[in-house]
């Protein structure tokens, strides 16, 4: 037991590290607190087990901290089963393929004053190579101004797939979403104005699949929904366990709005 308990603390070690690692290029989000808090948590129970476990004694003797103990453990573990139930959907979302002759919906991500950022370069590239791959489909790429970018995510990715030997009318813009929920709302009503196909093939980070997943089929039941997912560079992988845990609060927030 005592080496199983040094196992857990080395690793919890090692996601903690890897949580608090993003805010190095300006990544602090929801995903990392959650993932430090766990972290810490899973930390104190298993590196200093004896000291867990007086405080654990102390709080059974009285009524209150008794149960307040009690509530604390059923919601760790009702929140372990939950992140594990979730986890799996996020994953069978990621690896679903899309349809044949699906229509590429690219969500958009941070214009840079020089250009697109590393984040949306990534969703780029993905795009390219399916559309690459498939050259009868059809894209639209999704993504407002914001009030810190020169130019709308959208008309960005526009230019560069352009500039990367993309036919023009291929490419459908969509330039005033704020949200995920308005890139794929929006993006719906452009391949329905144009009669493009309604399966839609989404161009984004693995991560982020079954939210949009969710959105569309919210949308309408019947679009089919694949994943087109982005390759991670090192800023990518670095924030990759922060964004995944990000997920875990957006998605029931996402489903019950």
């Amino acid at each position: 037991m005592k080496l199983i308990r040094i196992l857990i603390t080395v690793i919890a070690v090692g996601f903690l590290i890897w949580f608090i690692a993003p805010a190095m290029y300006g990544i602090f989000n929801i995903g990392n607190i959650a993932g430090i808090i766990i972290c810490c948590c899973i930390i104190f129970r298993s590196g200093f087990a004896g000291a867990y476990r007086h405080i654990k004694k102390l709080m059974t003797k009285r009524l209150p901290t008794k149960i307040l103990l009690r509530t604390v453990q059923t919601a760790a573990s009702a929140f372990i089963i939950y992140a594990v139930v979730v986890s799996a959907f996020m994953v069978h979302a990621m690896l679903s393929k899309p349809v044949d002759g699906s229509t590429a919906v690219v969500l958009g991500a941070e214009v840079k004053p020089w250009g697109p950022s590393v984040l949306l370069r990534q969703r780029i590239d993905a795009a390219e190579s399916y559309m690459k791959d498939n050259p009868e489909t059809r894209a639209v790429v999704t993504g407002g101004k914001g009030s810190n970018e020169v130019m709308s995510e959208g008309q960005c990715m526009f230019d560069e797939m352009t500039a990367d030997g993309i036919v023009p009318e291929r490419i459908y813009i969509e330039d005033k979403a704020e949200n995920t929920d308005q890139n794929i709302r929006y993006s719906v009503k452009i391949i329905e104005d144009n009669s493009l196909d309604k399966n839609i093939a989404v161009v984004t980070d693995s991560y982020h699949q079954l939210r949009a997943r969710i959105i569309a089929n919210k949308i309408n039941p019947d679009i089919k929904t694949g994943a087109v997912n982005t390759q991670n560079n090192k800023i990518g992988l670095t924030a990759y366990p922060t964004y995944f845990v990000r997920e875990w609060i957006a998605i029931p927030v996402e489903i019950i709005k």
